[in-house]
């Protein structure tokens, strides 16, 4: 296990090799400064999938950091910002696909046709419930016992059992041949869409800082994210609201996030968290009471 030293923040990063085929990365630890984890692509390495989990305190975060979990192929590069003072949760895999593909027990076909794609894939998804709960579980530190290789390699199996339910509701149709410049650049939109989240920036513009067409952008940023732009802007939009809500009044975040009509507001949070702004508050103090 290492230790962070303090110039550099304050907690750990544990390696634990379960099995050949299968590494296990556990990152908790809070930066002092905001930090670009640049992963470079690996040469002959098209037999490997790399998986990653990371989790924000949204209480500290805006919509910049979302809370994500990706899956990709080590044959390309990518980008992730870590932020600073920002208590992180961070699972990493490598895993061989052959050694996936025996864990779901099959071999020409698997959930969002991810195992037998010839191209190189991203995909990424906002974590859910049951991501968030398993992570906290897999990071926290635990004292040493001879039944660890078993702990980690069930709670590996239950994240990716519940990531990969998460995106085989997606449509894997029209998918483009994605490359690590395709990658940079749907990352920076994204950047983008969450940059101002009280206006949307427009498709055309987007696309124009993309420097391809509309269609191409929808069909990439869809293959990535599993959401259209907008789709994904408002839900992130409304993944601030909670947090911001832990704050200010309902008026005060409507008004910040560009909600002109406060009903509207009310109607698209309980539609994606089955609470009105106004209930969410009052269930939040009842817990903190409590």
């Amino acid at each position: 296990m290492l230790h962070l030293p303090m110039s550099v923040g304050n907690g750990f990063i544990k390696l634990v090799p379960i099995e050949p085929g299968l590494l296990l990365t556990i990152h908790r630890y809070s930066l002092q400064e905001e930090t670009i984890v640049e992963r470079l692509a690996e040469e002959n390495q098209a037999e490997r999938w790399l998986i990653s989990f990371q989790s924000f305190d949204s209480k500290l975060t805006a919509a910049a950091h979302l809370s994500t979990a990706q899956l990709a192929s080590t044959t390309l590069t990518f980008r992730t910002v870590l932020p600073a003072h920002t208590p992180i949760f961070f699972v990493g895999v490598v895993v061989e696909k052959a050694q996936l593909a025996h864990w779901l027990g099959i071999h020409q076909a698997a959930p969002i046709g991810l195992l037998t794609h010839p191209q190189p894939r991203l995909v990424e998804a906002l974590l859910t419930p049951e991501i968030q709960s398993t992570l906290q579980a897999i990071t926290t530190l635990r004292p040493v016992d001879e039944l660890d290789l078993l702990f980690y390699r069930i709670k590996l199996q239950e994240l990716l059992y519940w990531l990969l339910r998460e995106l085989g509701q997606r449509s894997i149709r029209n998918v483009q041949p994605l490359h690590s410049t395709d990658v940079a650049t749907i990352f920076q939109v994204r950047v983008t869409l969450l940059s101002a989240l009280d206006s949307p920036p427009s498709l055309a513009q987007l696309a124009q800082l993309a420097g391809m067409g509309q269609t191409k952008l929808k069909q990439l940023f869809y293959q990535v994210f599993g959401n259209s732009p907008y789709a994904y802007f408002q839900a992130a939009r409304l993944q601030e609201a909670r947090r911001l809500l832990d704050q200010w009044s309902v008026s005060e975040v409507g008004h910040q996030l560009g909600f002109t009509n406060l009903g509207h507001f009310a109607h698209l949070f309980k539609r994606q968290f089955g609470l009105t702004p106004k209930r969410y508050q009052a269930a939040k103090r009842l817990k903190e009471i409590h």
